[in-house]
């Protein structure tokens, strides 16, 4: 491992303390003449062990332990220093960390360490990044307006990078807009890199900003940017980064150079020339939009598609040619009546960002979800000539957030025990049953592994094989024996349900579920189908009946009508009406049997009793029932007539129920 990755925050600190970051100057070039126009100060780390460390390594360090303000305080009071030393009158750009583009006191420390070198902040130019912008706007308008007002000049950096630059543009006070590197390096033998800075370049000059291009290389590559009308630029073509002592060698030496005006006639160059007249077609900006990530597109005020990139054209479905001349309307119909009220409230100045649409439903396709923007584009007077769109395709990630809380919903007030695992064998969601039985004193075990809260055994033997089948897309249901801590040995049924996110299973729901009551109930009622079985074939005659607890209420089958002296007309089907039918000398026993049973004290209800019938019959009844459902809110269970048996009591030697039961 590179040593310099073990470098920490009290590393940091030291050097800071020592003063071993220094700032490094990149010449800054006019590409006409090749005159030096000042430097780009560039943090370096000396440090005595492991040499010159890259800015890499220590600004994402310094940016996280909340050292970048101090480092860039070093940076630039040297840097101050040496330009008012040496190069007095010449530019100074130097970029500020998007971190401290949201700190207000900002510009009262530069114009401070400015004051102390003495340096002109008329020759400062501070160069803000893209995506530092982003992260806080009214805090990068509020600093810039400052940064200006002291006399600073404001320019973009890496411009075309992102695809929000035009709304930045806009919307902050710059002055310069400097052309990434990744275009200028490939320009020479790459069309769409060409296209992509002239429209910059173009873009900047009908804004009225300079444009400065970064990583020039060659002399070709100054030619043609010089051609496209590139007034500033910088790259190792004109000097490497040099030290301050080295800075009074560097300014004598650069000399004005002359941008080569050979091979510009021909094909060649006419090709080169019509891409270099940007401030013609600011409105299409074809280059940058074909190197966006997102769907890019321009309309003009009858919402008929100008420009459009090749994503957008995959997004609606439809090539590139056939966009142009048709209407947003015609293009996207079904799309069209959500998306119509403001697309029409940017033709009237209003922008929409990031508004959130999905497809309507559609036979044999899966429904994709969109953020779509929409933006005014003004001319020179103010005039709106068109709308600018962006779009998205934010489908699976929307996916992955209704799922997540769909389940989040579904499995919380579940009795089941829950847990949903991902790929490495990690909770990724347990639910409140879950973790009451396998969160221990833990709160949450989420991101912890599963080998961590079960039997190993078990872990390899069954959970890892049913898993691995089940991330390969395939159901699984089976059932075990399992020691649920604090509870004991439970049947449990577990299922195993694949959760796919773009058409990948990305995690798996496993859903516990204890079966051990319910495997009691299926030995008794197979304990009771086999009592049934021999008593018919002993010509008993045999009752149904199914007890509502809660309601007091029973539903009885023709035979227990027959044995209490019923009729179903007459009887109301509560049981408060039935009871007192039974004899008063067995009502306790009854009571005790029911009592035990609802209390689960024993599994089965049993009880022999006399019914007193309306005609003055008495009925012998030998009943067993046992309770279902999770609350004790029911049960169920048969009645046998053994009043014959219990006259002829005397003369056998076994009851009925000692017969059959």
């Amino acid at each position: 491992m590179d040593e310099t990755q073990k470098l920490d925050h009290s590393n940091l600190r030291s050097a800071l303390e020592n003063g071993e970051f220094f700032p490094y100057f990149q010449p800054l070039v006019v590409l006409a003449t090749g005159k030096l126009h000042g430097f780009e100060a560039l943090a370096r780390w000396q440090h005595p062990n492991f040499g010159m460390i890259a800015p890499d390594i220590f600004i994402p360090l310094a940016e996280s332990h909340g050292l970048i303000g101090e480092l860039s305080s070093q940076i630039l009071q040297k840097a101050f220093e040496a330009i008012a030393l040496h190069g007095e009158g010449l530019r100074l750009a130097f970029n500020i960390s998007p971190l401290q583009l949201k700190d207000l006191n900002l510009p009262r420390r530069i114009r401070q360490i400015a004051e102390g070198a003495r340096f002109s902040l008329e020759c400062a130019t501070v160069e803000i990044t893209e995506s530092a912008i982003a992260e806080d706007m009214n805090a990068a308008r509020s600093i810039s307006i400052d940064l200006k007002a002291m006399g600073c000049r404001i320019a973009l950096d890496d411009f075309g990078t992102g695809y929000s630059s035009l709304y930045h543009l806009k919307s902050l006070p710059f002055d310069e807009l400097k052309v990434d590197r990744t275009f200028v390096s490939s320009m020479a033998t790459e069309r769409e890199s060409r296209k992509i800075v002239a429209a910059v370049v173009g873009l900047g000059q009908s804004l009225g900003l300079e444009t400065i291009a970064e990583g020039i290389e060659t002399q070709e590559q100054a030619d043609m940017l010089v051609r496209l009308g590139c007034e500033m630029g910088q790259g190792w073509h004109y000097g490497r980064p040099a030290p301050a002592e080295q800075l009074p060698s560097v300014i004598e030496l650069r000399r004005p150079r002359a941008v080569s005006r050979a091979g510009n006639e021909g094909i060649g160059s006419s090709v080169i020339c019509r891409e270099g007249l940007p401030s013609q077609r600011l409105a299409q900006l074809q280059a940058v939009y074909d190197g966006a990530p997102v769907g890019l597109g321009f309309l003009d005020r009858n919402l008929k598609y100008i420009n459009i990139n090749r994503r957008l054209a995959e997004l609606h479905g439809v090539s590139v040619g056939d966009h142009y001349g048709k209407t947003l309307a015609e293009v996207i119909p079904k799309l069209y009546p959500t998306l119509e009220a403001h697309v029409k409230e940017a033709l009237n100045g209003k922008g929409t960002c990031d508004l959130e649409i999905r497809e309507p439903a559609s036979h044999g396709h899966s429904r994709r979800t969109f953020l779509v923007s929409y933006q005014p584009a003004f001319d020179e007077a103010g005039e709106v000539v068109g709308v600018s769109c962006a779009v998205k395709d934010f489908t699976a990630r929307k996916d992955a957030e209704d799922k997540l809380r769909q389940y989040e919903r579904l499995v919380e007030g579940l009795d089941e025990m829950v847990a949903v695992v991902d790929r490495n064998h990690r909770y990724v969601l347990t639910n409140r049953a879950f973790l009451e039985v396998f969160g221990g004193a833990n709160s949450g075990i989420e991101g912890r592994s599963i080998r961590e809260s079960i039997n190993r055994d078990v872990f390899e033997r069954i959970v890892i094989p049913n898993l691995e089948q089940c991330f390969r897309g395939n159901p699984v249901l089976f059932s075990m024996e399992y020691d649920l801590p604090g509870i004991g040995v439970r049947h449990l049924s577990v299922s195993y349900s694949p959760i796919e996110v773009s058409g990948v299973v990305e995690t798996v729901a496993c859903v516990l579920r204890d079966i051990t009551d319910m495997k009691r109930v299926e030995l008794v009622e197979t304990g009771w189908r086999k009592r049934i079985e021999l008593a018919e074939c002993a010509g008993l005659r045999i009752g149904l009946w199914d007890w509502d607890i809660r309601a007091n209420t029973v539903v009885w089958s023709d035979e227990s009508y027959r044995q209490w002296g019923f009729t179903r007309e007459a009887f109301s089907s509560k049981v408060a009406d039935a009871v007192p039918r039974i004899h008063p000398e067995d009502r306790p026993l009854v009571d005790s049997a029911i009592r035990k049973v609802i209390t689960r004290e024993t599994d089965e209800y049993a009880a022999q009793y006399r019914v007193l019938r309306p005609d003055g019959s008495i009925c012998w009844v030998d009943a067993r029932g046992v309770m279902v459902g999770d609350a004790s809110e029911r049960m169920i269970g048969i009645g046998i007539d053994i009043t014959d048996h219990m006259k002829n009591q005397d003369s056998t030697s076994h009851s009925a129920s000692d017969l059959y039961f």
